[in-house]
């Protein structure tokens, strides 16, 4: 599996992002109607966890299955 750092990187910050964002509007209460469904703070959230879970299972695929030489992208 060739991913760098850089993207696991890119995903934990879009999970900081989300959680920061949904914490914000769960906080004040604010619901934005998409599609027909009231999204709100728990949705956002959620979504946040779901990046942050995707991170942590890339960052461990990265060290179990990289080779010595490419476990820190040189």
């Amino acid at each position: 599996m060739m991913i760098k750092y850089k993207y696991i990187i890119i995903i934990a910050a879009l999970g900081i992002i989300a959680n920061t964002l949904g914490a914000f509007i769960k906080i004040l209460h604010w619901e934005f109607p998409l599609f027909g469904m009231a999204i709100g703070g728990s949705n956002i959230l959620a979504l946040g966890t779901m990046f942050w879970i995707a991170a942590a299972i890339l960052l461990i695929f990265k060290a179990v299955f990289a080779k010595d030489s490419d476990f820190l992208n040189k």
